[in-house]
């Protein structure tokens, strides 16, 4: 256990030296432009939106599972906050719906793996494709757009969340900050948390232990399906429209995030503070390829082989 401990320590200081070696290199080859006042700020918030997803990704990864679904569950939930907003539902009861309707999908997730045993990848593949048919039933195949008079009065939460700034800090950055945190002592602290762990790391000696699998397999998705609600909160927050297609955005860059980060594919290892690092990674280099107006054909490329490499490199770990 203390060698485990120190190798997910030493994997940590790893992954953060990389980081910065990251931002040096990013502020060398934009002449300084990555290091603007702006720009960091508009890392800050744009990393908010994947972080919250991969959040959730990180828990279900831990379980030895994947959840595709989230990008599907962005889409769908971005979309019926706009909707509710246009119907003028009160903001605590828009919250409280989206949070509760990100959350059922992945209820929904976990009950079909629990009950058929089918792969988590094929099972959340197709749950992708509902949430994004769901995305367009409640926006009628068009962006959802609110009226400016009721955003800026009625809604200006919504607004502010993306505006807002502590000491210069986009307050949804440190939000998510918050979320990360309480997902580690969730984690680390709570025998659920240890019970992820344990799922992941061999489930059947987890369910000859006496764990209930199912319940927390379930609960797993529950939890990831409440933090892309969360991401399709902020993404609305960041573009004031319900785009129908805004998951897309995203990507297998959530996948990425967490494998970067250094949590294991095969679930069992990792933590959710890794996850942090990964999110940044990724989102540096999205922006600095956007800084030096890197064609689009090329930075999907150069997307692609980040995602092969962070699979590849966790797949030989794991051996």
């Amino acid at each position: 256990m203390e060698k485990r401990r120190i190798k997910g320590n030493l994997s940590f200081l790893g992954s953060g030296i990389g980081l910065l070696i990251l931002i040096v290199i990013a502020s060398i080859v934009t002449k300084g432009a990555f290091l603007s006042f702006t720009n960091i700020t508009n890392v800050l918030r744009q990393v908010t939106i994947l972080g919250f997803a991969s959040l959730g990704m990180t828990i279900v990864i831990l379980t030895g599972n994947i959840d595709l679904s989230i990008i599907g569950n962005v889409s769908m939930t971005t979309v019926l906050t706009a909707v509710l907003m246009q119907k003028e539902f009160p903001v605590l009861l828009i919250i409280v719906i989206v949070l509760l309707s990100g959350s059922l999908i992945g209820l929904i997730n976990g009950l079909i793996l629990n009950t058929w045993k089918i792969e988590s990848f094929v099972v959340t593949m197709g749950m992708q494709v509902i949430c994004f048919g769901l995305a367009l039933l409640f926006s009628g195949s068009q962006t959802v757009i609110v009226d400016g008079e009721l955003l800026m009065e009625k809604y200006s939460f919504f607004k502010n969340l993306a505006t807002a700034r502590v000491l210069g800090i986009p307050a949804m950055f440190l939000i998510l900050i918050g979320f990360f945190v309480l997902f580690y002592l969730f984690t680390k602290k709570t025998r659920l948390g240890r019970y992820i762990y344990a799922l992941g790391g061999n489930e059947e000696v987890s369910y000859m232990s006496g764990v209930n699998v199912s319940f927390v397999r379930a609960s797993a998705y529950v939890l990831s399906g409440a933090c892309a609600a969360l991401s399709g909160i902020f993404m609305y927050s960041r573009s004031l429209c319900g785009d129908p297609n805004a998951g897309t955005a995203l990507g297998m860059f959530v996948v990425a995030a967490v494998v970067v980060g250094g949590t294991k594919m095969s679930g069992g290892r990792g933590s959710v503070l890794f996850t942090i690092i990964g999110m940044l990674i990724i989102q540096i280099i999205n922006n600095t390829m956007n800084l030096l107006g890197a064609p689009y054909q090329i930075q999907q490329v150069i997307q692609g082989v980040i995602i092969l490499v962070a699979v590849i490199i966790s797949s030989s770990k794991r051996r």
